[in-house]
């Protein structure tokens, strides 16, 4: 049983609409796999630029950011919340 291939008519270069069934093919042509990782290591690494692994000070600024939040929570709302309902359950 050969297998045939059927190429649907393909736009003209010149059209402004794209091909519906390219991204259809190359999934055919590779056998299902997503054709999305046709990368080399090296291609990959173009836009890698660590530099170690210090925590940046924005990051180091939301975590003060909420403890302090979380503190001032705990002070003015819970324990009040918490003494009130030990004291008096409902």
């Amino acid at each position: 049983m050969a297998h045939h291939e059927h190429h649907p008519n393909h736009p003209s270069e010149h059209s402004t609409t794209g091909d519906p069934t390219a991204l259809a093919d190359d999934l055919l042509a590779v056998g299902g796999a997503v054709p999305f990782d046709k990368t080399t290591p090296e291609q990959e690494n173009t836009y890698h630029h660590y530099t170690g692994n210090a925590i940046p000070w924005f990051v180091r600024g939301i975590w003060i950011v909420f403890w302090c939040y979380a503190i001032a929570y705990a002070v003015i709302w819970l324990l009040p919340s918490l003494q009130s309902e030990l004291l008096t359950p409902p």
